[in-house]
């Protein structure tokens, strides 16, 4: 699946999704100069991503695009870049 990097959450159609769920990466090996925050249909990876300097760029555009989601802190068994997951 080809990764398709948009440039906010405002352009991105998640009505079909069951369980969407951002996960926030800080520095992952893909893309080791960026934070990156993806979107996961349950456990289900999607192939979109955004991009940014900051994690805090990321919250800021995910706040925008899902009020209603809530951060949630990395669990021991996730990658050491992953940050958050937002449900």
């Amino acid at each position: 699946m080809k990764t398709k990097e948009v440039r906010s959450f405002e352009e991105v159609d998640t009505s079909e999704l069951k369980q969407p769920i951002i996960c926030v990466y800080k520095h992952p090996e893909d893309y080791p100069d960026k934070c990156v925050a993806r979107i996961f249909d349950g456990a289900r990876p999607t192939n979109i991503v955004i991009t940014r300097k900051t994690v805090e760029e990321i919250r800021e555009d995910i706040t925008k695009r899902f009020p209603a989601m809530l951060p949630f802190a990395r669990c021991k068994a996730d990658p050491k870049s992953v940050v958050e997951s937002w449900i």
